[in-house]
């Protein structure tokens, strides 16, 4: 009697563990292809043979001529929207049934991360971003032009001071320094030099934290994945203590100091203690010229609420700023330096046209390097090619339809926490949207040829009410260092260049396998 019990135990396990989970898609008549009993469609993305945005640009291209395919990571059932159509329906028209992000951190478990605007979810969500947005608008990121301009400069004056007619340079250590440097800034209101204080506290401690492909991050958020309750229940947090306070004090240090002397700085810092005091409503309108055509546009208007901004608030905020600005903006100049090497012609065009465009007297104004219409089209391409998240997720919050469209489609009720996929990568790399994707041409996005452009093929800072807040901030960032840097420099390949570029497989985020190393050769 045990041993048949044992056996039924058995089966049923085994049912609950390799089949059961597996039939959600077929179900709904969601086609999902080829995969693995308990790893799904992961096995790959686990044996580190491939990174998220490639595993999910797989299944992308596995099946031609659908709007969607079912995905299972690991048990968990996911579903990647390929249709621009359908990707319009999720994010704006329908956006209430979509409003949240998958939750990577449980609630309740680190406050610096559940805060910021990125990890809020709900109501939550839609009651912060309105207090926000009145700092991110153009005329707000100009204010902070000028801090920028002078972070580029010192990186212009660092290389310009070094020996050599090339300077080899590892770009995406360098470029850290100075994204570190122009957060550190316009957010924090602290003054560094991080190629010459290499070792300061600053740079360390963002090091630290975007540090997200260690194994000791690896390990805590696999815990979140499999164990979200114990994980809560132990509040077992994503960031260690050292930086996690590190931060807080600092803004709490600052906040504190500036309201005690009535003290005021154009920065990130001070753009949010004014939003707590409702004194953005003062000159919240949206009048300077900026063209970029990465830009994402704002969905919520005024400053509603204001008053209510907690010190926690404005650190998790602020951090969320650096946190973005740290890594994701460096990678993105790091892949437009490669681009620039590998495509010589391309940065000759671009050098001439800083070269038209360089002032008399330095530094150069806000509309200058905002609006030249070429290094915008140049930074628009590389985004096209290299969207650095590779993919956007979004979650059900109440339960949806997506209607038939296609010979064959039937009615697909998701229920409340599916979570959804759009494979910005390969959908940015698709000769369906793109033309010779894997060519880099900034003509694709010439003031002729933007207009022709579906905004929901170019995705690099999200779509809808949730997209990227500090996208003007990270375009601009990126603009004056490369204008700084092309008015003396070239970029040239190295010997430790790897031309084609490889993706490193085992990042976060898209990243090269070998670095960003080339050359910095002196203009004439």
């Amino acid at each position: 009697m045990l041993e048949i019990l044992v056996i039924v135990g058995t089966i049923l396990l085994l049912y609950y563990l390799t089949v059961k989970p597996y039939d959600y898609w077929s179900k709904r008549n969601v086609k999902t292809g080829p995969f693995l009993p308990f790893f799904g469609h992961s096995l790959y993305f686990l044996l580190g043979k491939e990174n998220f945005a490639q595993f999910s640009g797989r299944i992308y291209r596995k099946l031609k001529d659908v709007r969607y395919v079912g995905i299972y990571n690991l048990m968990t059932p996911a579903l990647i929207i390929k249709s621009p159509e359908l990707i319009k329906q999720i994010c704006v028209k329908d956006f209430d049934h979509f409003m949240d992000h998958n939750s990577i951190v449980p609630d309740g478990v680190d406050e610096l991360w559940s805060k910021n605007l990125l990890a809020l979810r709900g109501h939550t969500w839609k009651n912060m971003r309105p207090k926000l947005s009145p700092s991110f608008t153009s005329k707000k990121i100009k204010s902070m032009f000028t801090l920028i301009c002078q972070n580029a400069d010192s990186f212009r004056e660092y290389f310009m001071k070094k020996n050599g007619h090339i300077i080899e340079v590892d770009f995406k250590d360098t470029f850290t320094r100075y994204t570190n440097d122009a957060i550190a800034s316009t957010a924090f209101g602290i003054e560094i030099d991080s190629l010459k204080d290499r070792n300061n506290e600053f740079y360390l401690m963002g090091r630290e934290v975007v540090d997200l492909g260690s194994l000791k991050m690896k390990i805590i958020m696999s815990a979140y994945h499999f164990f979200p309750t114990i994980c809560k229940f132990f509040r077992l947090p994503l960031l260690g203590d050292k930086p996690k306070n590190f931060f807080i004090n600092i803004v709490k240090d600052t906040i504190k100091l500036r309201e005690k002397t009535n003290f005021k700085r154009n920065d990130m810092l001070g753009l949010l203690i004014e939003a707590r005091k409702g004194q953005q409503n003062e000159d919240n309108t949206d009048e300077v010229k900026d063209n970029s055509f990465a830009a994402t546009e704002e969905h919520f208007a005024g400053n509603q609420g204001a008053g209510d901004l907690s010190d926690m608030d404005i650190a998790a905020q602020v951090f969320i700023f650096f946190l973005a600005g740290f890594d994701t903006v460096s990678s993105a100049m790091c892949f437009m330096a490669y681009e620039l090497a590998a495509n010589p012609e391309v940065q000759k065009k671009l050098i001439d046209e800083i070269d038209r465009n360089k002032p008399d007297t330095w530094p150069p104004s806000y509309d200058t390097i905002a609006n030249m219409p070429y290094i915008d089209m140049v930074v628009t391409e590389t985004l096209r090619k290299w969207p650095i998240s590779g993919t956007l997720d979004r979650v059900v919050t109440k339960p949806y339809v997506i209607e038939p469209k296609l010979p064959g489609e039937k009615p697909v009720h998701l229920e409340k926490d599916t979570m959804i996929v759009i494979p910005s990568f390969a959908i940015q790399r698709d000769p369906e949207n793109y033309k010779d994707p894997e060519r880099f041409d900034p003509e694709r996005f010439s003031p002729e040829n933007r207009k022709n452009v579906d905004p929901y093929i170019f995705l690099p800072f999200g779509i809808g009410p949730r997209n990227c807040i500090g996208s003007r901030f990270a375009l601009l960032e990126i603009k004056s260092v490369f204008f700084y840097l092309l008015s003396h420099f070239e970029i040239v390949p190295v010997e430790k260049t790897h031309i084609p570029l490889k993706i490193n497989k085992n990042s976060m985020t898209l990243n090269s396998e070998h670095g960003f190393v080339m050359g910095l050769k002196r203009r004439k």
